[in-house]
């Protein structure tokens, strides 16, 4: 029974941290049900449009938005990010906030101001 319960304790500490790192995967924008993949390039993050709604966004199937965006803090990554509607380029932020919840946030004059979304993982 001793042995049974080490073994448990063991494998969810070891788990924990591998869960807690893992930002790959499908997330979902609220606003629109836009769905993106965020996934590893290099040494950095990179996040396409994976899904749509609105057949008029199909084109944006596959664009990239974020590419090649740095680890900056444990939970935090940043990184130049494009607005797709306007093909204009800003700061960008990604922060985890939970499992299943992260902030994108898209800055201009040098961060001074920024604009924000909260998007949930894509089940």
């Amino acid at each position: 029974m001793y042995r049974l319960l080490l073994s448990g304790a063991a494998l969810a500490l070891l788990s924990a941290p591998a869960a807690a790192a893992d930002i790959y995967g499908v997330w979902r924008r609220a606003e629109d049900g836009t769905t993106f993949s965020f996934f590893r390039c290099g040494a950095g993050l990179c996040v396409k449009v994976k899904g749509v709604r609105d057949p008029a966004d199909r084109k944006y199937i596959g664009a990239m938005v974020f590419s090649g965006a740095e680890k900056t803090a444990p939970n935090a990554w940043s990184g130049r990010v494009k607005n797709l509607e306007d093909g204009q380029v800003y700061m960008g932020k990604i922060t985890w906030t939970g499992a299943n919840s992260i902030t994108l946030d898209g800055c201009v004059l040098g961060g001074a101001i920024c604009k924000g979304e909260t998007w949930t993982r894509a089940r």
